[in-house]
């Protein structure tokens, strides 16, 4: 089957590499975060969050994305991504509230929340 310039063959290599297999305490593949819980709504998100999936010697799923200082750790997806979500959340309010002092770290960092998300 061929869509565009790929073949079927070459899009599954491609998610293989996305997802690679591995061994335990290594990545193990990617989710995304679509949509997260900001004043009480769900707004979607302008780019998809990549959260890399690891498993721990303990079966736990972590799920990171160091851009978005998003670190969970959990025993399924759905606790993970909607943990995930919150933590997002959490920090859009804290770091885009210009009546607080803030670092320019900070600052930047909630630039880059508010521009994440479609208000």
């Amino acid at each position: 089957m061929k869509r565009g310039n790929q073949t079927y063959d070459d899009v599954l290599i491609r998610m293989l590499d996305t997802i690679a297999v591995g061994e335990k305490e290594r990545e193990q593949g990617v989710v995304f975060l679509y949509e997260v819980p900001i004043l009480d709504e769900i707004k979607k998100l302008k780019n998809p969050i990549p959260l890399k999936i690891v498993i721990d010697e303990n079966n736990s799923l972590i799920l990171v994305n160091n851009g978005y200082s998003i670190l969970v750790v959990c025993s399924n997806l759905v606790e993970g991504l909607q943990e995930a979500a919150l933590q997002f959340a959490d920090d859009f309010m804290n770091y885009t509230d210009n009546s607080l002092p803030m670092t320019q770290d900070a600052r930047e960092l909630g630039e880059k929340l508010r521009g994440s998300v479609w208000l």
